[in-house]
């Protein structure tokens, strides 16, 4: 598995990064939550639980903001956040209804390509989520604005149903690839362990080049709910690039906190 660096963070490395998601819908919930992700990453590193940066990347799920087709508003916010977190990632997500996301009104989704745009223009975002099964051609268009801009993508998928079979999920993550994704994230449902240990075995394989296809770029195979939740912690053994953790509210079922996250990282 390749290894890629956006702004001295390297992915693919066999150093679980961790991601903390911000899902307020108001510019005060955002900003409120963005605080409390600083002040607790500060408590965290201050007990020396991680030798390495507590909260590399900060994911605003834009489709929880109430004000997210407002180019304005929304630029504006992206500023503040930018200026709250210098150094670290923002990951900029808009998740579709398909794959989990919050959905309110159909002008947004039916904006996802401007509202991805808008964020990308901005200045102010690092990687961009682009959703694999959103049609080839957005997805190409996408990925080759991002790459313009020296932005990373972050190729996802996320399946609620099912954990489909492992050839399945090897061919989606080469298809990511070829599409132009950066890092490729894959989060599936479990049905049993059974599900779980395909996982764990499949990410492993994957990037220590064991798989059918040979895949360069670094992955994040995640099985969600509790079930699943060894999935967030093994990276360092499986080699997934990054994990979710909370403070406050989550964004998917299963995702630990951040002080418990790093202490079973650790």
């Amino acid at each position: 598995m390749g290894k890629i660096t956006f702004k001295n963070i390297t992915f693919g490395d066999r150093i679980p990064k961790i991601c903390v998601p911000i899902v307020g819908r108001t510019d005060e919930e955002v900003l409120a939550q963005s605080e409390a992700i600083i002040k607790e990453a500060e408590r965290l590193e201050a007990l020396g639980l991680r030798a390495y940066p507590v909260a590399e990347i900060i994911e605003f799920r834009a489709d929880y903001y109430d004000h997210v087709t407002n180019q304005t508003l929304l630029t504006e916010l992206l500023g503040k956040l930018r200026k709250q977190h210098p150094d670290r990632l923002i990951l900029f997500t808009y998740r579709s209804e398909e794959e989990g996301g919050e959905l309110r009104h159909d002008r947004a989704e039916n904006m996802i390509d401007d509202i991805s745009a808008w964020a990308m223009v901005s200045g102010y975002i690092d990687l961009l989520d682009i959703e694999v099964l959103s049609g080839n051609y957005r997805v190409v268009r996408n990925s080759t604005k991002a790459r313009d801009l020296g932005i990373g993508v972050v190729m996802s998928y996320h399946n609620f149903e099912k954990t489909p079979h492992n050839n399945n999920m090897e061919d989606l993550l080469w298809d990511m690839e070829q599409l132009g994704g950066d890092i490729l994230k894959i989060a599936v449902t479990p049905k049993n362990h059974f599900d779980v240990d395909r996982v764990l075995e499949l990410t492993e394989a994957v990037t220590r080049g064991h798989s059918s296809h040979p895949i360069s770029r670094p992955v994040v195979i995640i099985s969600m709910h509790p079930l699943g939740a060894v999935t967030r912690t093994a990276g360092a053994k499986t080699g997934s690039a990054f994990t979710f953790a909370t403070v406050g509210q989550g964004s998917a079922a299963g995702q630990l906190t951040l002080e418990d996250l790093i202490r079973k990282l650790d």
